[in-house]
């Protein structure tokens, strides 16, 4: 999907949410940005001086029904009080579902062989010295760093980096 479609898609969406009577903040940017970069989400509202921004992650442009669910997901959260999933959001997501067809949920479960969104491997991997549980990260964390100021959670035991 290009940008002028997206674009077309996103005003469509925010007028027929407000005919519905949500109340979306006037303050949204008209135009969506597509974030190349996003692996494990797929969209976002970001509220920056009084503004908000909804991104999309370039994963979910070839697939309209999810870019729409997402596209009203995120201008939910523009509502007052909708920043969270509260339950302000949630009634707001229950009336929209149920007025456009659409389920607007905090999480989606993908179907089929899709690609995980995280692509990356594990690189930091501890081991408890007393029950030999291993603990995975993908980042250098503090536990990482200094394993000797933590403890297993199943046993209590040190943890040592691998």
């Amino acid at each position: 999907m290009t940008q002028p479609e997206l674009n077309a898609l996103f005003a469509s969406l925010a007028g027929e949410l407000r005919a519905l009577g949500i109340p979306l903040s006037k303050d949204i940017d008209p135009q969506p940005v597509i974030n190349t970069r996003a692996q494990r989400r797929l969209g976002c509202c970001v509220h920056r001086e009084g503004r908000y921004t909804i991104q999309v992650s370039q994963s979910v442009l070839d697939d309209p029904p999810l870019l729409r669910v997402t596209l009203a997901h995120e201008l939910l959260h523009t509502c007052p009080g909708c920043l969270n999933h509260g339950a302000a959001w949630k009634a707001y997501a229950k009336t929209a579902g149920e007025a456009l067809g659409l389920s607007i949920t905090r999480a989606v479960a993908l179907e089929g062989d899709a690609a995980p969104l995280r692509r990356e491997e594990m690189k930091y991997f501890l081991r408890c010295e007393k029950c030999g549980a291993v603990i995975g990260r993908y980042r250098m964390c503090k536990l990482v760093k200094y394993p000797w100021r933590y403890r297993c959670a199943a046993c209590g035991g040190k943890l040592k980096r691998v």
